[in-house]
This record gives structure tokens, C-alpha cells and sequence, in this order.
């Protein structure tokens, strides 16, 4: 068989699952809206970040001091875990202007970091929060770690957190008025957006990034505790959490915690907690409500070394009519300084105005 109609057959089989997964999605979520408890208001909540800058020399020494005392071979894409770029597109500081211009009902925003502040934020603004990541690992042993998911699973250890939080990533960003309570449904449970792909499953190797290798370990214990079955990924978008949730879990899985702790960088043996076990427990159990994707909505990009793509990325952002859009920085390379000028051009005129947690 021609290898261009093979890949063309494998091509469709796979957007035809995505398609009925996505209407089984649908069917669960109608499902559940229906069943609907007493209305809960959800309100003065809490934002959280977890930050570092790769550029800083210091940092990016200290880490690599950790790698080399780690005697592992199952760290996934180490030399992608490990880059140390001379310069960053400083996504902070423009994702913190669109929640100071458009999410309403934020009590406190408690940004996690090890070490390091940005120079140009205000840490005496009252709603703003630096929490050191060694203050929320509680167990030594897993402590300086590189793995985001091992610091979000220490997340409930947040002093004064509140009980539902929402998560940001440095590159989530918002573009229309928002309430916290968007993020949740009318009678409190997590609001969980569900993804365009099939979530992968099968034997973590080295040679992929972390991400998948979470989400093939999590399934894992999701098959074996709910049935097998396809699941759609998580929208790689602010989620919407509850402190119960995450410390329910960790009573439950408690070698997927120690496991994914343990890997101070991401490894084959960690498990995507926050972003794809603990949403899925928690539909299965009838406390969170998984929201279907729009399989033609894009408002998820990558900015890298391409000036022609990255001028693309700013005319889709521009027409979007989402509540909000992400731009990771593109992994594996090094982007060019002109483009990094490009990217802050973008943003800068997109917020225009510093936010109220900037220096003035």
C-alpha cells in the first residue's frame, strides 16, 4: 500500500476517535450539568503560580549541580529540561496584566519560586504572595526539584490558600473580562477543559518529554481503577482546583505522589497529577465536570525562531474571540533575539498598561 494513503488511513482512524471520545465527552458533561446541586458562590478566591527564570546563571548552575548528583537514567529529554537560554520572553509580567485587567474575584495571587523574584514585581502589593517552593516541601528528600509536578502536588501546603484556587502557568494569558467562578460550575465543582488529542497511553521511554510520560503512567492507574478506556488530554489552560481534591489523592495514590516527588526532573516514572489524574478521579467521582473541547478552536500557539510563524501567532491572536490563549515558548532551541524583541512588541502593545503589580 502507498505509504502516503496508509498515513492518510492512520490519520483518519485517529480524528475519528478523537470525534467520538469528544461526543462521549459531551454526552458526560450534559449529563452532569443536569444533575446540578445547590448553587455555591465562588468568589475572592486565590490565583497561584509556580515561576523560575532559566536565565539566571546562579539558579541554572544550582540546578545542574543537582543533576549531576542524581544517579538516573530515566529522566525524560534532560538536555529540554536543562536548557539555560541567555534570554526569556518574561511571560510573568504580561500574564499578570491580563489577570489585573481582566479576572474578577481574585483574593491573593501567591506566586511559588525558588530563589528568585522578578525585579520589576511589586512584592509589597497586598495581594501578592512569594512562597518559596522548600516552604511547601514538607518531606527534605524531594527537595531542590526541577519537576513542576512534584512542586504542584506540595501545592495544598500553601499558607492561607484558599479552598479553591485556580493555577496559572507564566504563558496563560487572558483577553476578555472573566470571573474566578467561570472556573467552576454553579455549585462548585472544578471546571475541567478537555483537550483536541487522545491522551497517550502505553510504556514511558527517555526520549519523550515529560508530559507524556505523565499522562501514560497516569492512565495506567486510571484503567486499572475506573476501566480502560480513551481519555481526551487536559487543555494546557488555567486549571481550577480544590484543596480537598489534591491532598483526597494523595490518601489514594500514594506511590504516584512519592514517585512523581521523587523525580527532581521529569522522569519516566512521574505521574501528571494536577493536570490529568486528579481532573479524571474527580469526574469519576462525580466532582468535577469535564467541558468537551470546540474541535475548531485554536487558541493555543508557539512562539519560536521563525519570524514568518511568530507573525502568524500575533494576527490569530489578534481575531480570537476566546476568553484567553496561551503561547509556550517552542522546545529545544534557542529563540532569537529579534524574536524575543517581537514577542515583547506583541505583548506590550496587547497590554499596553502595567499592571498594578509591576514597580512603578
Amino acid at each position: 500500500m502507498n505509504i502516503n494513503i496508509k498515513r492518510s488511513i492512520i490519520r483518519i482512524y485517529e480524528i475519528t476517535r478523537v470525534v467520538l471520545v469528544t461526543l462521549i465527552a459531551e454526552f458526560r458533561h450534559q449529563f452532569t450539568r443536569y444533575r446540578r446541586g445547590p448553587n455555591q458562590k465562588v468568589w475572592d478566591i486565590d490565583v497561584v503560580y509556580l515561576w523560575s527564570d532559566p536565565s539566571d546563571l546562579e539558579w541554572s548552575q544550582k540546578r545542574l549541580g543537582v543533576l549531576e548528583k542524581e544517579n538516573r537514567d530515566d529522566f525524560c529529554c534532560i538536555e529540554h529540561q536543562t536548557r539555560s537560554p541567555s534570554i526569556t520572553l518574561d511571560e510573568l509580567r504580561y500574564s499578570l496584566r491580563s489577570i489585573d485587567r481582566y479576572l474578577q474575584g481574585v483574593r491573593l495571587i501567591h506566586i511559588v519560586v525558588d530563589g528568585q523574584i522578578p525585579k520589576w514585581l511589586d512584592t509589597s502589593h497586598p495581594k501578592i504572595r512569594i512562597i518559596e517552593a522548600k516552604d511547601i516541601i514538607t518531606d527534605e528528600k524531594h527537595y531542590p526539584n526541577y519537576n513542576t509536578q512534584a512542586i504542584e502536588s506540595y501545592f495544598f501546603n500553601i499558607p492561607d490558600l484558599s479552598h479553591r484556587f485556580i493555577y496559572f502557568n507564566d504563558d496563560f494569558f487572558l483577553s476578555r473580562k472573566t470571573g474566578v467562578d467561570q472556573f467552576y460550575t454553579s455549585d462548585g465543582l472544578i471546571r475541567v477543559r478537555l483537550g483536541r488529542a487522545l491522551s497517550p497511553k502505553g510504556n514511558p521511554i527517555p526520549d519523550e518529554e515529560g508530559d507524556s510520560a505523565g499522562h501514560k503512567n497516569a492512565n495506567k492507574i486510571l484503567d486499572r481503577e475506573f476501566g480502560k478506556r480513551a481519555r481526551l488530554t487536559v487543555m494546557h489552560r488555567p486549571y481550577a482546583h480544590n484543596k480537598e481534591l489534591l491532598k483526597k489523592a494523595e490518601t489514594e495514590f500514594p506511590s504516584a505522589f512519592e514517585e512523581t516527588r521523587s523525580s527532581r526532573f521529569r522522569s519516566t516514572k512521574m505521574v501528571a497529577i494536577h493536570s490529568f489524574l486528579l481532573p479524571y478521579c474527580a469526574s469519576y467521582n462525580q466532582q468535577a465536570d469535564l467541558v468537551p473541547p470546540k474541535l475548531l478552536e485554536k487558541d493555543m500557539f508557539k512562539w519560536g525562531g521563525s519570524s514568518e510563524s511568530n507573525k502568524k501567532v500575533v494576527q490569530r491572536i489578534r481575531s480570537l474571540r476566546s476568553n484567553g490563549f496561551c503561547i509556550q515558548e517552542e522546545r529545544g532551541i534557542s529563540i532569537p533575539e529579534s524574536e524575543v524583541r517581537r514577542f515583547h512588541e506583541f505583548m506590550s502593545d496587547l497590554y499596553s498598561e502595567a499592571s498594578s503589580f509591576e514597580k512603578s
